[in-house]
């Protein structure tokens, strides 16, 4: 009896034995799945690496390149997460630098900050000195013909240059004043050359030279494109870069230009045409890089996002500021009262949050705050 048992016992080991060689590879992927993800993620053109979530960026807003949507999203995650921004005194094409950042609302032990998302010039020397060691560096430009084009009904060039957009396209000469509004992309670059007949070898060298520091350069045309990219390099979610379109003209302010003086107005803006195909082809490659099918599928998951964001806020685009449309919402969060703002709105309201910051030796929860 006893030697009966001994025999069925070792059935029973064997049995449970083959049970677990054959059930190995399944057992390893249920439990490889209940783990936290340690997987690391592809980067765009280069080897694999872990993706960990960036708390710090620099993101050159340069005007009328669908800067203030991409401001928003920028923002919308810094005040969710408490982070602290170097905000500038004034905006413009002025070098960043810790020489504009006004102590009221600047406190940090180090000098540094883990965002800036101002109207203001690139300087890689100055940008080192008040950003995280950490920082992505983010850009964004625009077809420069569109751009300008934009930017004159927005700004009311007309207005302050004594001369309208055609007039302007198809003079031989220019003042001093009117010359400054040319090239803006290359401006708030901080590598605009004085000279009209600057050689285009010399303006690749410096784009080159930018490209060693972003790491993304997005691009207006493909937005949705953009943000997918940059969401991958921030590693943060697609709600992290969910948005509403901002300062969304009227039609009263809309112009349809020729052939003729769009080629004009990119002859007027040289350089910023040069940046700006030099930046297109090296955003082409990154999506190609990416692979066709999975961009399209999380370009459809961002409009989702987007399309959910429009919902929870009770957003509908009826307002009117100057040029632009303004949304309107019925929930009260603090990212939808955010989209009803307008860009330098925001900026003086991040000031506040960080003065208080600041006058309570920075014990104040910046995670606390919201929009009013």
């Amino acid at each position: 009896m006893r030697s009966k048992i001994y025999l069925m016992g070792i059935l029973a080991v064997v049995v449970c034995l083959i049970v677990i060689a054959v059930h190995t590879p399944k057992i390893q992927h249920f439990l490889t799945r209940m783990a936290p993800s340690t997987k690391p993620v592809r980067g765009l053109g280069g080897p694999a690496k872990p993706c960990v979530r960036q708390n710090s960026v620099y993101f050159l807003k340069v005007p009328k390149c669908a800067s203030t949507t991409s401001l928003q999203i920028f923002v919308a995650y810094g005040v969710k997460y408490g982070l602290t921004f170097a905000l500038p005194v004034h905006v413009g094409p002025k070098p960043i630098s810790p020489k504009i950042l006004a102590p009221e609302y600047h406190g940090s032990p180090d000098g540094r900050y883990n965002m800036v998302v101002s109207h203001i010039q690139f300087s890689k020397a100055g940008a080192k000195q008040v950003m995280k060691k950490s920082a992505k560096y983010v850009a964004i430009v625009r077809e420069p013909a569109a751009r300008f084009e934009s930017m004159w009904y927005f700004a009311q060039y007309e207005k302050k240059l004594g001369i309208n957009l055609t007039t302007f396209i198809n003079a031989s000469h220019r003042t001093y004043k009117q010359n400054g509004r040319l090239n803006i992309i290359a401006n708030y670059f901080g590598v605009k050359d004085p000279r009209d007949d600057v050689p285009e070898g010399e303006v690749l060298s410096k784009a080159r030279w930018l490209n060693e520091t972003f790491n993304l350069v997005m691009v207006a045309e493909r937005f949705d494109e953009s943000l997918v990219l940059l969401k991958h390099l921030m590693c943060w979610n697609t709600e992290d870069v969910a948005y509403v379109e901002a300062r969304v003209r009227r039609p009263t302010y809309r112009t349809e230009l020729s052939e003729a003086q769009k080629d004009r107005l990119r002859q007027l803006n040289r350089q910023d045409v040069i940046l700006y195909k030099f930046f297109r082809e090296i955003f082409e490659e990154k999506v190609k890089a990416f692979g066709e099918e999975r961009m399209q599928r999380e370009v459809e998951e961002l409009r989702q996002a987007n399309a959910r964001l429009i919902d929870d806020c009770g957003a509908k685009l009826t307002g009117s500021r100057g040029t632009v449309k303004t949304w309107e919402v019925i929930n009260n969060s603090s990212i939808c009262i955010m989209i009803t703002l307008d860009g330098a709105v925001i900026q003086e309201q991040l000031k506040k949050r960080q003065k208080m910051w600041v006058a309570s030796n920075l014990t104040f929860d910046l995670s606390t705050w919201t929009f009013t």
